[in-house]
C-alpha cells in the first residue's frame, strides 16, 4: 500500500454566495392572480378576487422559507490523505454554523472527477457542527478533482430553489496501486553484496591486489607482513567497488502495449518493483521512455516521489527514440535494471545490449500470459497479464 500520513487532506470554505432561481409554477401562480381579479370585477363575484390572494400568499411563504442562504461554511476532508487507485477512500463534508439560529436541511452536489454526488446535509444547531462523509473509489491515477459543493434550499411546493457554490474545492494526487512482489523480481540477486542506500552515498573500497611502494603512497596501506616476506614495501591496492543499485524503466509508449489497462497495470508494477527494492534498503532510480523527469530515491521516506512521478506519468505515442538503456545505466551507476513494457515493445535489443554493464536484468511484459523465461544468460522475461501476478503467493 501507497505511504499515506495519518491527517486528512483538509480545504476550508468561504460562506457562499447564494442565488436564487423562481420556477415555472411560481410564473403562472403569479400570472393567475391578475387573470383572477380581472374575472371578478367582469363578473362580479368578490370571492374570486379574494380568492387571487391566496398566490400572493403562497409565493410569500415560499420565498421566506429559501430566504435565507443554504447552509453554512463549509470544511472538506478526504481520508486517508494519500489516494491509491482501486481502494477506497472517504470524503468528509463539514457544515460549520456560527449562526445564533439552527440551518435547515440542505440538499448538496458534490462532484469527484466530474462526476456528481448527491448528499444530504441536515439541521446544524447554533454554533455548532455537522460532518456527512460518503465513499468513493478512485479509478485512475493522477490529479483527481473534488468539488465545488453546490447546496440548495426548496420551498415544500417547489417554487423557489436557492442555490450556492461553496468554494471548497479539493485537487489531490492518486498513486499507482503497490502490491508485494517476489523478492527475486524486486532485486534479491541485487543485495548479495550488502550495502545500503546510505553506504553507497559514502563509497565503499575493497582491497584488491598487493603491489610494491611508490613515493606518495600512504604509509598505512603498507602490508608489513608481506613485505617482510619479499623484502621490500609493498601496499594494499584498493578499489572502489560499487553497492547494488538498481533503475526501473517504464515504458509509456503506448504503441508498447496491446490495451490502454495495460499500462495502468505496467504502471502499478513499476511502483510495486521499485517500493520493494526501496524496502529492502537500496536505492533505486525511475526513468520512463517519455520526457518525464527521472527521480532517485535512496531512503523509504523518499518513496513518495517515486509514486508521484508515476501517477503523473501518462501513456504517449513517443515520436523520438528513447535513450539507449546502457546510457541510462551508466548515467545513474545501476547495477541492475528492470524494465516494465508490453509485449509490442521496441526496446529488447536496447536491454541486450545493456546486460554487458550489470548482471541481471528483467524484463516485465505486461498484458500476455508466458510466465518466466531465461532465453540468454543474465536476462530474466516476466510475461503476466496483470500486476497482481506478479504479487507475492500469500499476498495480499
Amino acid at each position: 500500500m501507497a505511504a499515506t500520513t495519518g491527517e486528512p487532506v483538509v480545504v476550508a470554505g468561504e460562506e457562499p454566495d447564494s442565488v436564487r432561481e423562481v420556477s415555472a409554477r411560481t410564473k403562472g401562480l403569479l400570472i393567475s392572480v391578475p387573470v383572477l381579479v380581472g374575472l371578478g370585477f367582469l363578473l362580479g363575484y368578490p370571492a374570486v378576487i379574494a380568492l387571487a390572494v391566496a398566490p400572493l400568499l403562497l409565493v410569500a411563504m415560499a420565498l421566506f422559507m429559501v430566504g435565507r442562504r443554504p447552509g453554512g461554511n463549509l470544511r472538506r476532508a478526504i481520508e486517508p490523505s494519500q489516494l491509491t487507485r482501486g481502494e477506497t477512500a472517504t470524503a468528509l463534508i463539514t457544515s460549520v454554523n456560527n449562526r445564533v439560529t439552527p440551518t435547515g436541511v440542505v440538499e448538496a452536489l458534490d462532484s469527484i472527477g466530474g462526476q456528481p454526488v448527491d448528499v444530504l446535509i441536515p439541521p446544524v444547531p447554533p454554533r455548532r457542527e455537522v460532518t456527512v462523509s460518503y465513499r468513493f473509489v478512485p479509478l485512475r491515477r493522477g490529479e483527481l478533482h473534488l468539488g465545488p459543493v453546490t447546496l440548495e434550499r426548496r420551498d415544500p411546493w417547489g417554487l423557489f430553489v436557492r442555490r450556492a457554490t461553496a468554494s471548497a474545492e479539493l485537487t489531490v494526487l492518486v498513486h499507482p496501486r503497490v502490491l508485494p512482489v517476489e523478492v527475486a523480481l524486486a532485486g534479491n540477486r541485487i543485495g548479495q553484496e550488502g550495502g545500503t542506500a546510505d553506504r553507497d552515498v559514502l563509497g565503499s573500497n575493497q582491497f584488491h591486489t598487493l603491489r610494491e611502494y611508490v613515493i606518495g603512497d600512504e604509509l598505512r596501506q603498507i602490508h608489513w607482513r608481506s613485505s617482510a616476506r619479499v623484502g621490500k614495501l609493498m601496499v594494499k591496492q584498493l578499489v572502489d567497488n560499487p553497492l547494488p543499485r538498481a533503475l526501473v524503466v517504464l515504458d509509456n509508449d503506448i504503441r508498447s502495449y496491446r490495451r490502454p489497462l495495460d499500462f495502468e497495470e505496467a504502471v502499478d508494477a513499476a511502483a510495486s518493483i521499485g517500493s520493494a527494492i526501496v524496502q529492502a534498503g537500496l536505492p533505486v532510480s525511475l526513468r520512463t521512455t517519455g520526457e518525464d523527469a527521472g527521480v532517485e530515491v535512496l531512503r523509504v521516506e523518499d518513496l513518495t516521489r517515486l509514486l508521484d512521478a508515476l501517477a503523473l506519468s501518462d501513456p504517449r505515442e513517443l515520436r523520438v527514440s528513447p535513450p539507449a538503456l546502457r546510457q541510462v545505466l551508466l548515467a545513474t551507476r545501476s547495477t541492475s535494471f528492470f524494465l516494465v513494457t508490453g509485449p509490442n515493445t521496441g526496446l529488447i535489443p536496447s536491454a541486450i545490449a545493456a546486460l554487458g554493464l550489470v548482471g541481471e536484468g528483467t524484463i516485465v511484459r505486461m498484458g500476455q500470459e508466458g510466465g518466466v523465461s531465461r532465453p540468454r544468460r543474465g536476462l530474466v522475461f516476466r510475461d503476466v497479464m496483470r500486476c497482481d501476478d506478479l504479487a507475492t503467493p500469500g499476498q495480499p
